[in-house]
């Protein structure tokens, strides 16, 4: 049985909301340079949650990019204030990844430092937490795909 909980996330001026109830399914920092460019930030803290478990009010404007896995990316801003918001993220059936300051109550833990091979240089990465020069390690992606791509 999933666990009901209730997190949100809105943009800077209001207009855009979502409203998670579920766990996230993983929690990870991106160093790729589509997340720098989405986000504005040197790297996102990410937290990937089940599109069932996702409620969005507002409207978004959106832009599709190809990731790294060559699947198609999908970065969601507000259409009032521009605040990036969301990516939905198609090799993983619609998961949404939402930007874990974004994110209340919440507490990110991350479970590894990804895309570090475009990492900026003044990052630096805590000791002993799991790294990958590209896409998260076998054992996180074996998670999303069991999760995101169970079948009901």
């Amino acid at each position: 049985m999933t666990e009901t909980i209730n997190i949100s996330a809105h943009c800077d001026c209001g207009a855009l909301s979502l409203y998670m109830h579920t766990k996230p399914i993983v929690q990870l920092v991106c160093h790729c340079n589509d997340c720098k460019e989405f986000s504005g930030l040197p790297y996102t803290n990410g937290a990937f949650f089940h599109p069932d478990g996702c409620r969005i009010e507002g409207e978004a404007q959106s832009t599709v990019v190809q990731g790294g896995t060559g699947f198609d990316k999908v970065h969601h801003s507000c259409a009032s204030c521009q605040a990036p918001m969301y990516v939905t993220i198609a090799a993983l059936n619609g998961a949404t990844a939402i930007e874990a300051s974004r994110l209340s109550p919440f507490t990110f833990e991350a479970q590894a430092h990804v895309w570090t091979e475009e990492k900026a240089d003044d990052v630096v990465i805590p000791a002993g937490i799991i790294q990958t020069p590209d896409g998260p390690p076998k054992e996180i992606v074996d998670v999303m795909v069991a999760s995101f791509w169970a079948k009901k």
